[in-house]
């Protein structure tokens, strides 16, 4: 853990940060606030997906988008009548793409947080994805107190890496990489002893052929996950919410889940402490 005057330091770095982040968003609200008729009349959505997470999103042999997160956005192009193109977003890009207008809206496997909340708009949970530490089958790691005995690696862009740094001994010894594929590749090619990050590392993990050498060691947090517009799109936030709403009831993203991650979706809230899902905050 931090001391005392770091973390107070942190804090205040991170703070500051926001409010550029939210101004930044006051602005981008104003110049690129879009609603579905304007999607409708331009004929194209813009959609900010993965392309290198497996199986949310991930180019396929014939290098075509695919996995959960690209058929849910091709539904919504489909319920819109509009051709969908697909834009690439990382940890690191996802936000600044969508308050600086690249994308209409954002279809991410993103982790809802009191932070992103405060500068982007969520859209209410669609998925849900268990922060889960995965490592060698012979590594001694049943419980946080552990990962202070190993190299720990984590994708440094998403929520898994402030939660590790919370979570872990302050002696943890915590390599970070560029996105969820090179995070597990630092795994398979033994760069590290565990790796702290999503459930469906271990499909990856199984298609590489290293299952027998790997293994899930234990549920970290819940990890629910959320679409994203621009704060002041409350057109497109109606529309999304409404999306997820009906398709909940209706057992597409329950089938979708199934497909996909191989699991059952979880029964997911529709309010969090600290996130506005109305927009109207």
């Amino acid at each position: 853990m931090f001391n005392t005057a770091l973390t107070l330091s942190r804090s205040k770095v991170m703070g500051g940060f926001a409010a550029v982040l939210l101004a930044a968003t006051s602005f981008a609200t104003t110049a690129f606030a879009v609603t579905p008729e304007e999607i409708k009349a331009k004929g194209t959505a813009t959609i900010g997906v993965q392309m290198d997470q497996f199986p949310w999103g991930f180019i396929d042999p014939k290098g075509q988008n695919d996995g959960f997160d690209i058929e849910i956005a091709k539904l919504i192009g489909k319920e819109l009548g509009v051709e969908v193109k697909f834009e690439r977003i990382t940890g690191q890009n996802r936000i600044p793409l969508l308050v600086n207008g690249n994308v209409d809206f954002l279809v991410p496997s993103m982790t809802i947080t009191e932070e992103r909340a405060k500068v982007i708009q969520y859209v209410i949970p669609y998925s849900s994805n268990d922060i889960t530490v995965w490592g060698k089958k012979d590594a001694a790691i049943k419980a946080n107190e552990d990962l202070g005995k190993y190299v720990i690696g984590v994708n440094r862009g998403s929520a898994f890496d402030p939660l590790l740094v919370k979570v872990a001994p302050p002696n943890t010894q915590i390599k970070r990489f560029d996105d969820d594929a090179t995070t597990v590749q630092s795994l398979l090619s033994d760069q590290v002893d565990a790796i702290v990050g999503s459930i469906t590392y271990g499909l990856v993990i199984k298609q590489a052929g290293y299952d027998a050498q790997f293994e899930r060691k234990y549920k970290v947090a819940d990890n629910f996950q959320g679409m994203a517009v621009r704060k002041g799109d409350q057109e497109m936030l109606a529309f999304l919410t409404d999306f997820v709403t009906r398709h909940t009831a209706d057992g597409t993203l329950d089938a979708l889940y199934k497909k996909w991650i191989g699991v059952d979706r979880a029964k997911l809230p529709t309010t969090l402490p600290g996130v506005d899902f109305t927009g109207k905050q």
